[in-house]
């Protein structure tokens, strides 16, 4: 009978088609193919695919995966990346819907908490646990959109299952009502997973539309301008956080350790 661990690490190899060795120890994880590719041309990294794709760039110490859409492929990945021996901390490069009328298209966020509105999550953790990331990688996070010249915006997303509410009036009333500022498919199932495996965690979300404003809901039209405008500073950033957790690693660490 092969043991749990062992699985494991098979089911990530055969998902990513890529060696376990070869993964680097820190890891960008996102939903795009798109971000996956040009990451590959920003860095020259090694593209391999299997179920999620996956860019090793060893020169940075990162791996990117594109694991999909959704909490279960959400769950899955990080259930699978905690059990590489040389893991240090995993960052999500993701995209939401704005909620709160202070955001625009092109914002970034830094969430602080994500509301378990999807179902997976309770999987792992009872309900009554917060979806929280791990503050000591979130700061790089900060710290690493504040170097682009930009304000980053922190506080609490909804994680849905559900991908098309736009029009369902009273699950919008409710948003409105409770200082939310975006929604979005993954992150409470990333926070929860990662902290059941004590994997550190954090995210940078670019605003890629205003739904519940006059023709905010993203088209065909807005995504394609969405990927020209900011894709290369989403990236940029997620590899600048990754540089300043790799170069103060030991200093994360014994921050971590009091955490979590």
């Amino acid at each position: 009978m092969i043991k749990e661990h062992e699985y494991i690490r098979q089911t990530l190899e055969r998902y990513t088609n890529c060696p376990l060795e070869e993964f680097c120890e820190f890891i960008l994880i996102t939903n795009f193919r798109r971000y996956a590719q040009r990451f590959q041309e920003k860095t020259g990294g090694r593209f391999t695919e299997g179920n999620f794709r996956l860019v090793n760039a060893p020169e940075l110490n990162c791996t990117m995966i594109d694991f999909g859409i959704g909490s279960p492929q959400a769950a899955l990945v990080i259930n699978c990346l905690a059990y590489l021996d040389r893991l240090k901390a995993v960052i999500m490069l993701g995209m939401c819907g704005g909620i709160d009328d202070t955001l625009d298209t092109g914002r970034f966020l830094v969430p602080s908490a994500a509301i378990r509105g999807e179902g997976t999550s309770r999987h792992y953790l009872p309900p009554e646990f917060p979806a929280i990331p791990a503050s000591s990688v979130n700061l790089y996070c900060i710290g690493a959109v504040r170097k682009k010249g930009l304000a980053p915006h922190c506080g609490i997303v909804y994680t849905t299952d559900r991908r098309l509410w736009e029009f369902d009036a009273e699950f919008v009333d409710y948003l409105r009502r409770r200082r939310i500022l975006a929604i979005e498919m993954e992150l409470a199932t990333l926070f929860t997973v990662a902290y059941r495996y004590e994997v550190p965690i954090g995210s940078v979300m670019l605003v890629s539309d205003m739904p519940l404003q006059r023709r905010g809901i993203k088209d065909k039209r807005l995504a394609e301008e969405i990927y020209a405008r900011y894709m290369d500073t989403h990236l940029e950033i997620g590899m600048e956080a990754v540089g300043q957790l790799a170069a103060n690693w030991s200093r994360v660490a014994r921050r971590l350790s009091s955490e979590w």
